[in-house]
């Protein structure tokens, strides 16, 4: 049996990719102890995990930045990602989930720690400890230019367990999982880089609502969400988007996450249903299009479903995120200049009724399907253990 620390960020879209390779160590019979922030416990106990709380607070994380946000988002929208991802997790979370992770290591002693790319407080104790590491990413790989960000930020952290200042090579460890197939490209030059099929995650509670079962039955349908941050929510062009697909014959599904304000969505056409949250597996083999703001997360399950999207990107990696998929041909990227209704409109039609979009959408998915399972990876870590 192996003990596997398993540290992540709070956040749905951090969670959750790491959590089928959690799944299945944990079917392998190994012990897993997974350490987050107090904010994050609920999404990991409702998937059967122990839990040590450690690391900063959604809130708090934030707050750390708050005042170069005005800077940053004054940048060209591909010229953002490192400097919010330098900002929130290698100078802003980093110190204190070090901090509160060291007792955390002493008492549970692993054997192994698996954490996922924006949680950067694990690897150099376990560097500073001799125990392998590995990183999941749930995105493309950063830009080159955060490189030389988050190594600068990172150095002070590492110094405070007596390390060297640490290569992007050590903070991904002793592997680096990788989530996009080849097509959509976006890799990380590192020669530790494994490919891991991203995998939809299983929601253990709750009953599956009876309007499901009609939802996209007698025509198209579409499913629209802006993820489960109110920050990101609040920056969609909701009513554009509503008034272009009010003018299809087509259910449309409109998630908001749990604490975006509702009346802030203004009318709504009749064909247009808002719920804050529905397991996107329930729901994505109904749809014929995704719109959506291009989190991983979102684009990564509609990828695997082969469906075709319309990508709206308003935050941190989502305008790569929207370039790789769009330069694998199955969807469609709106920049920030060109949000309006007949815009949105002109490129739903086309994703609704250009075959090619379907067909591409279908080949990435078939190639997303030939990557490496998550339980295909217990062996990678049980090696990394006993060499």
């Amino acid at each position: 049996m192996v003990r596997v620390l398993v540290t992540t960020t709070p956040g749905t879209g951090h969670v959750f990719p790491v959590v089928p390779l959690a799944s299945a160590l944990r079917e392998a019979g190994h012990e897993l102890l997974w350490a987050i922030a107090e904010d994050g416990v609920s999404d990991v106990q409702r998937q059967g995990f122990e839990v040590a709380i450690a690391g900063m607070n959604l809130d708090d994380r934030r707050a750390t930045l708050a005042p170069q946000l005005p800077t940053i988002f004054a940048e060209p929208p591909r010229n953002r990602r490192g400097h919010l991802f330098a900002g929130f997790f290698a100078r802003g979370a980093a110190p204190k989930a070090v901090q509160d992770l060291g007792p955390i290591f002493d008492r549970f002693r692993p054997d192994v720690v698996i954490h996922e790319i924006g949680e950067l407080g694990a690897a150099p104790h376990a560097v500073a400890r001799g125990i392998p590491h590995v990183t999941i990413a749930f995105g493309g790989g950063l830009p080159d230019y955060a490189i030389p960000l988050v190594e600068r930020d990172l150095a002070p952290v590492w110094a405070s367990l007596g390390l060297p200042p640490p290569s992007m090579s050590d903070i991904a460890g002793d592997a680096y999982f990788h989530p996009f197939p080849k097509s959509m490209g976006q890799r990380l030059e590192l020669p530790q880089l494994a490919e891991l099929r991203p995998t939809d995650v299983a929601h253990p509670d709750g009953d599956v609502p009876d309007w499901i079962q009609s939802f996209g039955h007698a025509r198209p349908a579409v499913y629209v969400t802006a993820g489960t941050t109110p920050i990101v929510a609040t920056l969609a062009p909701w009513k554009p988007t509503f008034e272009a697909l009010g003018r299809f014959d087509v259910d449309v599904l409109v998630t908001i996450g749990p604490k975006f304000p509702i009346e802030q969505l203004g009318p709504l056409p009749p064909n247009v249903r808002v719920e804050r949250f529905v397991p996107q597996g329930l729901i994505l083999d109904r749809v014929a299009v995704v719109v959506s703001h291009a989190g991983a997360g979102t684009m990564l399950a509609a990828a695997r479903q082969g469906v075709p999207q319309l990508l709206i990107p308003t935050w941190a990696d989502q305008w790569e995120n929207s370039d790789a998929l769009a330069g694998a041909r199955s969807g469609i990227l709106l920049e920030e200049d060109d949000r309006s209704a007949e815009a949105i409109h002109d490129a739903a039609n086309s994703l609704l009724h250009d075959t090619a979009y379907r067909d591409a959408a279908n080949a990435l998915a078939t190639e997303i399907a030939a990557m490496p399972a998550p339980e295909d990876h217990v062996t990678t870590i049980e090696r990394l253990v006993s060499a």
